[in-house]
């Protein structure tokens, strides 16, 4: 999509910086206070002037247009449609936000299922993956998880998590 071009602002052919005057000040508390004045002289053609006059002619214009009444009018017309729009986006929001949780929750699931699986089936026991992530998580995700073990990985898993309560985990 393009974009309207912008009319080109008005420049000064011409502009001299003169050497900025500098004043220091030593304040009560001992702080030293700079003052710098930059002064700078622009040179403008006629043609340029004209354009930069009538820039600031428009933005007087649209800012008078900015707070009248025809555009309070305007404004409340765009607010009253994102209102509108908001109420349509809300219920799609919301069924997104539930499914991304169930989905989330679903992954949970699966993910620690199957690292739990393979940490029991490892030829070395890593109890630290299960004092960090097995032990730290919440009961209400654990359970069910456990509930889907077999029975000989059900036993493996106590005998890990017995293991880490006499170590002190």
């Amino acid at each position: 999509m393009m974009q309207p071009q912008q009319p080109q602002q008005a420049t000064p052919y011409k502009t001299d910086q003169k050497v900025p005057e500098t004043t220091y000040v030593v304040e009560e508390n001992g702080d030293v206070k700079i003052t710098q004045v930059v002064t700078t002289d622009s040179f403008w053609k006629a043609r340029e002037f004209m354009s930069l006059m009538r820039q600031n002619t428009d933005a007087l214009e649209k800012t008078k247009y900015n707070y009248s009444a025809e555009f309070v009018e305007k404004m409340k017309t765009q607010e009253q449609k994102l209102v509108d729009e908001l109420a349509l986006m809300q219920p799609v929001m919301d069924k997104a936000e539930e499914l991304t949780k169930k989905d989330y929750i679903k992954q949970r699931h699966e993910g620690l299922k199957t690292n739990v699986k393979k940490a029991l089936e490892d030829k070395e026991t890593n109890y630290e993956w299960f004092e960090k992530i097995w032990v730290a998580a919440k009961s209400e995700v654990k359970d069910p998880i456990f509930k889907e073990l077999s029975a000989e990985e059900q036993s493996k898993l106590l005998k890990v998590l017995a293991r880490l309560k006499r170590k002190g985990a």
